[in-house]
């Protein structure tokens, strides 16, 4: 017999003829399980039935019928996506999904102690923390990431009990974000390529690919070497973020690329392996060390402005130039005119009007 965590309650597991059986303890404080588990022990050593109940009903509470605590619903929604399949997907989005539901639980701590059940969150508490996380100033994008998280863990959760109901469903907010993101204009693509190196790190190099070809972060921090032939000038790339549809982008690799790409000292897979080994991996201690922030900060760019800015400052001289949307969409890695049509960005439309009339005259 011995105890264990799954998320953040622990658990007991022992033998009984045989057969390996698990029970929460419904707790998460290691001293409360530890003497749960000292209390099963003593009753299997008590001589009669009667004897062994009492000594549990010293230290067990019997949760009421039918009700799924917090603090439980993690490890019960691990077991359930486990066993239908649904837990096949990326580590990283495991442990993301994990930390938002502990950080629901945390705010549901503070902000509404009488809940303890996952029973007990209806679509008013849902509702209140959709309205704080937008208050918090959040993006629209994060937070319908964090509430489609959790909109999944509830729709395996309501299939254990009649009682529980989804009340997520309705509340992701539209994405607007890529709409509000600006790209860099011409000048402050300067200032930030010269922050960047100063800054080090690998920026200088990553922000000239990302200028030139619209690539993501994720996708320019997890660069092989095996994806890039400086002979033939090209970069074959699989991106992350649309690996679900199929699409591979070869992209020609032009003089600023090829300049920066051929500037760098192979060391192992990537192109960039600092950037590769903390690429998608969260906390203070690794925005400290590396963060765009840092290189807007020493280009006195404002914070309207993320990495994600640079794809826009490819996509919007593409179409400065003239460039028609199939081939933005091939180089870019859209799926939709909708999407490409977005990274035109309005207020260049009348540059780029006026350099063609003045072209034709």
């Amino acid at each position: 017999m011995h105890l264990y965590k799954r998320g953040r309650v622990w658990w007991i597991e022992y033998i009984t003829d045989g057969v390996k059986h698990r029970e929460s303890t419904h707790t998460r404080k290691f001293n409360e399980a530890e003497a749960w588990m000292k209390a099963i022990k003593t009753a299997r050593t008590m001589p009669t039935f009667e004897q062994a109940v009492n000594v549990l009903k010293m230290l067990y509470k019997k949760p009421v019928e039918g009700m799924l605590p917090l603090d439980a619903a993690w490890a019960k929604y691990e077991e359930l996506a486990k066993a239908v399949g649904k837990l096949n997907i990326s580590t990283r989005t495991i442990t993301d999904r994990r930390n938002i539901f502990r950080n629901f639980c945390d705010w549901v701590a503070k902000k509404a102690a009488t809940i303890r059940t996952v029973e007990a969150v209806t679509g008013a508490i849902a509702a209140k923390y959709a309205q704080e996380l937008a208050e918090s100033g959040r993006k629209s994008k994060t937070r319908q990431n964090i509430i489609g998280h959790l909109a999944t863990i509830w729709a395996l959760l309501e299939k254990t009990s009649p009682d529980i109901r989804n009340p997520w469903t309705k509340l992701a907010p539209t994405d607007t974000d890529g709409e509000r993101i600006p790209a860099f204009t011409p000048e402050q693509e300067e200032a930030i390529i010269s922050a960047a190196r100063t800054v080090g790190k690998d920026w200088e190099p990553i922000c000239i690919i990302a200028r030139h070809t619209g690539l993501r972060y994720g996708d320019i921090a997890r660069m092989k070497w095996d994806e890039v032939d400086l002979q033939r000038g090209v970069i074959h790339k699989k991106p992350t973020k649309t690996k679900r549809y199929g699409i591979a982008v070869t992209l020609p690799i032009i003089e600023p690329v090829k300049k920066a790409i051929a500037g760098l000292k192979r060391k192992g897979e990537y192109l960039f392996p600092l950037h590769a080994d903390l690429y998608g991996m969260r906390g203070k201690t690794v925005q400290a060390l590396l963060s765009f922030r840092e290189v807007l900060d020493e280009a006195d760019i404002d914070e309207g402005y993320t990495f994600h800015s640079w794809r826009h400052t490819a996509a919007t001289r593409l179409a400065e130039t003239g460039a028609g949307i199939e081939t933005r969409k091939r180089i870019l890695g859209h799926t939709t005119d909708e999407n490409a049509e977005r990274y035109d960005h309005d207020a260049h439309l009348a540059e780029v009007k006026a350099a063609m009339e003045a072209a034709a005259r």
